[in-house]
């Protein structure tokens, strides 16, 4: 990316990644559309927490200029999930981690993000606020 204006232009290798809990993005998917059109600087990924949608309604999702890169998705409920959204210009693999979440305990959604220069894994995590948060932290020693 470069900024800067004339002769004097500055490299820069910043990552922007943009998170919200968005408790129930069917609702807010004009909101977060609107937002991206207004933003100067692109964010390179989107994650959301609480996301409300079904498996088959991710499929679905579009944001202009973002892909779906990973998700997941609660099926005994009825909130939750988390899920990343990547700019269309970037080159990166979804990392299934589906097998190590819990619905409301243990929610996880990452990817692989590769750059010229470097690989780096993102990650976004949710736990819901009426559960305990020692099943949350035991989570991590039983996974690596």
């Amino acid at each position: 990316m470069v900024l800067g204006t004339g002769s004097r232009r500055k490299e820069t290798n910043n990552l922007i990644i943009y998170h919200q809990n968005i408790r129930s993005l069917n609702k807010k998917q004009d909101e977060i559309s609107i937002m991206l059109q207004e933003c100067k600087n692109r964010p390179h990924l989107i994650c959301l927490s609480e996301h409300h949608m079904r498996k088959e309604e991710m499929l679905d999702l579009t944001l202009p200029g973002y892909k779906l890169a990973s998700c997941f998705c609660q099926e005994q409920y009825t909130k939750g999930g988390v899920c990343i959204l990547v700019r269309n210009d970037l080159n990166c693999k979804a990392i299934d981690l589906n097998n190590i979440c819990k619905e409301k305990v243990f929610e996880i959604s990452a990817v692989r993000l590769d750059t010229c220069s470097t690989s780096m894994i993102i990650c976004c995590m949710y736990r819901s606020p009426s559960e305990n948060s020692k099943h949350f932290f035991k989570s991590f020693r039983k996974n690596p």
